[in-house]
Parts: C-alpha cells; structure tokens; sequence
C-alpha cells in the first residue's frame, strides 16, 4: 500500500482537475488519484486493489465511466466514487483505498 499524505499537503488545485473528472495529484509521484463532481472532490491511493498498479493512465487522467465510476486502465474494474467498492471486473469483493480531503480556497489538501 502506498503512504498516505500528511494532514495538510497540498495536492493539486480545484481549477486543475476536470468536472467531473480524475487525475493523479503532484504528491509523491501521483500517489494519490483525485475524483472530481462539481465542488466535491474524493481522495483514493491511485492503485488498484486487484494487481497493485496504478489507477491512472500514463499522463495522469483517471477514466471515469460516465462520470460515475472509476475504471481501472488495467483490467476493466469499475469502483463507484462514494465508498471506493468494486461494482465490476476482476477486483469484485475489494473497495479502494480513501485518502481525506478538503477543498478550501480552490486548494485540495490531504484531511
């Protein structure tokens, strides 16, 4: 499992991601895969409880199915953005690892 941000870390700005949308934050290397919807934004690990790689393409974008799941690039596994379970694919039973964030003056931070 990858670290967890500390409290405070600043991992990217609201303007930077899509809406809706997922990209990986600057923080350690793209530890750390943000889901935006409007001005809500949800922190998972960026990797995939299935096979351990990353949930993010290459450059850094997150693939959302329809702006309501998360697809792994890997294998297909679709996980629904409130709680992080697997509603699809071969990580079926697992639930994404949940990083605290807040959104204060366009800033996303680690909770």
């Amino acid at each position: 499992m990858r670290p967890k941000p500390p409290s405070g870390t600043l991992l990217a700005r609201l303007e930077d991601l899509p809406d809706p949308g997922a990209r990986a934050s600057a923080w350690e290397g793209g530890a750390v895969l943000l889901v935006r919807r409007g001005e809500s934004v949800t922190g998972w690990s960026n990797m995939c409880p299935h096979a351990g790689l990353p949930l993010a393409l290459p450059d850094g974008r997150g693939l959302l199915h329809k702006g309501e799941a998360l697809v792994c690039p890997v294998h297909g596994a679709s996980f629904e953005l409130d709680e992080g379970r697997c509603t699809g694919g071969p990580a079926a039973g697992d639930r994404l690892t949940a990083i605290a964030v807040i959104v204060e003056n366009g800033e996303i931070r680690a909770a």
